[in-house]
């Protein structure tokens, strides 16, 4: 009980930290979203800048065990790109935050917590993933891309969707965006778009 009630903490910090800053987000409203009282905030986490750190925390390290979980042999360039692809439109779900807090954190002069985690931890996932995607033009698996606009685009095709949701919808007069349907939808259609711009013999 005492995890499920940290989790949810987490969970509405993530989101308050997004919508206000760090400044700018108060103990007493992340209890309020939670439903608990502000002594249950504090048994968990005992300053506001434990609880943000706690946020940053688990998002990397869902990545980093999200990018270690694929094996690097004997799986196929093909099905391990969409593994990679899965996973990361998986995370975006669970945490549409994610790119907000490090673009606040760019924006401001204080500690770059999250900032500093990615450096320290997604950097070296990333140049896996773009040595992982030479060896697939080398095998004559991928299309002759460049790693690092290719990581970029998939980066932006998924984190744009939820972070930019709202304004995607007012111009589209989209509805019901983040439904179970909607999501499953774009993910699967995400990843026919990808595996046709990457595999040298894509899936008809």
């Amino acid at each position: 009980m005492e995890r499920d009630t940290r989790e949810q903490i987490l969970t509405a910090a993530e989101a308050i930290f997004a919508e206000k800053g760090f400044d700018g987000a108060r103990i007493k409203d992340i209890a309020a979203r939670v439903g608990v009282t502000h002594a249950v905030i504090h048994y968990h986490f005992d300053t506001k800048s434990d609880l943000y750190r706690a946020v940053a925390d688990r998002m990397v390290g869902e990545l980093c065990d999200m990018a270690t979980g694929i094996p690097q042999e004997p799986l196929d360039p093909g099905p391990k790109l969409e593994r990679f692809f899965y996973g990361f439109f998986d995370f975006a779900a669970r945490h549409p935050h994610f790119a907000r807090l490090a673009n606040l954190e760019s924006a401001d002069d204080g500690e770059h917590y999250l900032l500093s985690l990615v450096r320290e931890k997604l950097a070296p996932q990333y140049r896996r993933a773009r040595g992982f995607i030479l060896r697939g033009i080398a095998a004559g698996v991928f299309r002759p891309v460049d790693p690092e606009h290719l990581l970029t685009a998939i980066y932006g095709m998924i984190v744009s969707y939820f972070g930019d949701s709202p304004f995607i919808g007012a111009i589209t007069g989209g509805e019901g965006m983040l439904t179970e349907a909607a999501l499953e939808q774009r993910r699967a259609e995400l990843m026919r778009m990808i595996l046709r711009m990457v595999l040298v013999h894509p899936p008809a």
